[in-house]
């Protein structure tokens, strides 16, 4: 009788034990995150710069804004369809396509280059010359243009303002800053969400945004970003629901639903903005919060990256076939550039030196298909 009882409180221990190992294993990599955040600086404003500075980010992303247009001086500052709506108002413009005065000004930091710099700030206050005097941008789809502009903005302000170089553009970033903070104001005013982000269980018959995860993490960036940049934690506060709401719409598989789809280029816009998010902006527990989803969002991104570094665009939903057409009227084809850098911010957050040889990969891949001149090839935009 003894030695069975002894059996039986062994197996319990056993259970005991194995429970515990179980839960631990589970914790890990989340206890391991928390480990790193406290001996890597790679969270914050200061990691973001420390990841955009990186070789990586200079040899791949970056090097394709390494110098300013020759005659940059002399330019308005207007890019894309912009230049044409400026002597043709019957034409259309979007404000996201001076999104790029963000990436020169990231750009222009990560390779120590002021002229750079300065195009990129042009570009911005282009954008900003535009903007009504209650922060809208006066034109369709004003609501998803604008984040895409407000985003770019407030995170090259950040790793301007982050950078040896802040001093000599103070003022400039100043005058910027108060723009932007209006902008990202406007986009959070309760009409302004109502109507694009609708509570579908009152606005059975509306839809907004709510079809497209990725503007969930684009949305969560350009205003939780402009809340970091001008000290605006009601901005802030207010970008955890995109967040919250990003993590409720991720299927069980990893996907992040795209008009009730697969589809690698946004799954892999709405990572970088995610990544973005969760070092810059969010605290603890919300990084607690995101590290689920963003393990399962690159558990099914990254197989899908082939030896060549191309990436299997197999079930996309919205590009990559002709499915849906751009703002220029072409279609919305093969685009690798936004796959390489989410990828290369995810190594650079988990310190996973394989996983940005991958990224290099997807870049290359990126610049290969360019040179040969592959039909449906795309920017991005």
């Amino acid at each position: 009788m003894k030695t069975s009882l002894n059996k039986s409180n062994s197996r319990n221990e056993m259970k005991k034990i194995t429970t515990i190992t179980f839960s631990l294993l589970l914790l890990m990599p989340l206890l391991a995150l928390h480990a790193a955040d406290k001996a890597l600086p790679n969270m914050g404003v200061a990691g973001n710069f420390a990841f955009e500075t990186s070789n990586f980010m200079k040899e791949t992303a970056h090097a394709a804004h390494a110098a300013p247009p020759a005659d940059w001086r002399t330019r308005s500052g207007a890019l894309r369809l912009n230049v044409n709506w400026e002597t043709n108002k019957s034409l259309s413009w979007f404000i996201e396509d001076q999104q790029l005065g963000g990436e020169y000004v990231a750009a222009g930091v990560a390779l120590g280059n002021k002229e750079v710099i300065r195009w990129g700030l042009k570009v911005i206050e282009w954008g900003f010359a535009q903007m009504e005097t209650n922060g809208l941008f006066n034109h369709r789809d004003c609501y998803h243009s604008a984040s895409f502009f407000i985003e770019s903005t407030a995170h090259g302000l950040l790793l301007l303002e982050a950078s040896p170089w802040r001093a000599g553009f103070a003022n400039q970033v100043t005058s910027l800053k108060s723009k932007l903070l209006m902008a990202a104001r406007w986009m959070v005013r309760p009409d302004i969400h109502e109507l694009n982000w609708p509570d579908t269980n009152k606005f059975p018959h509306l839809i907004g945004e709510r079809r497209y995860c990725h503007r969930r993490y684009l949305d969560a960036a350009a205003i939780g970003e402009a809340g970091v940049l001008c000290r605006d934690q009601g901005l802030i506060d207010k970008s955890v629901w995109f967040i919250r709401e990003g993590i409720a719409f991720q299927r069980a598989d990893g996907v992040n639903p795209e008009k009730g789809g697969s589809d690698h280029h946004y799954q892999a816009l709405g990572l970088m903005y995610a990544c973005r998010y969760y070092q810059i902006v969010a605290e603890d527990a919300v990084r607690a919060e995101m590290r689920p989803m963003l393990d399962k969002g690159f558990a099914w991104l990254i197989p899908r990256v082939k030896p060549d570094g191309s990436v299997d665009a197999t079930g996309n939903a919205r590009t990559g076939f002709g499915q849906e057409k751009a703002r220029n009227g072409k279609p919305k084809g093969l685009e690798y550039r936004f796959t390489s850098i989410s990828l290369g911010h995810w190594a650079q957050l988990t310190q996973n030196a394989t996983l940005e040889t991958t990224a290099r990969r997807v870049f290359e891949a990126d610049q290969s298909m360019r040179k040969r001149g592959v039909e449906m090839t795309w920017d991005g935009y």
